[in-house]
């Protein structure tokens, strides 16, 4: 799920080192998944908008994805019938089998 995350410089004194600093904290704290990025200008002050995805809810997603797709993969693979002979497609040329 995407989430917003806006930072204000006037929260930092108009500092852009000490903005920095805010952002930099945020991004090793949370680790996000950056999506998208605006930068814009409101009177003397800077605002940056980022619109991310929380790795953690990432990483519970993907090991969850990865193990259905070995999964069917697996019993696809399994299904087949793995016979030695030579190509069905007359337009692939027979290799003979490396000899050591």
């Amino acid at each position: 799920m995407y989430r917003y995350k806006g930072f204000d410089s006037a929260q930092c004194g108009d500092s852009i080192s000490a903005l920095e600093a805010a952002i930099n904290a945020w991004m090793e704290a949370e680790r996000p998944r950056i999506r998208h990025v605006c930068q814009s200008v409101l009177n003397n002050h800077i605002l940056l908008s980022f619109v991310y995805e929380e790795m953690s809810e990432l990483e519970q997603r993907l090991p969850a994805q990865t193990q259905t797709q070995v999964g069917s993969a697996r019993s696809r693979f399994l299904d087949e019938d793995c016979s030695e002979g030579p190509p069905t497609n007359p337009q692939l040329p027979v290799i003979p089998p490396v000899v050591h």
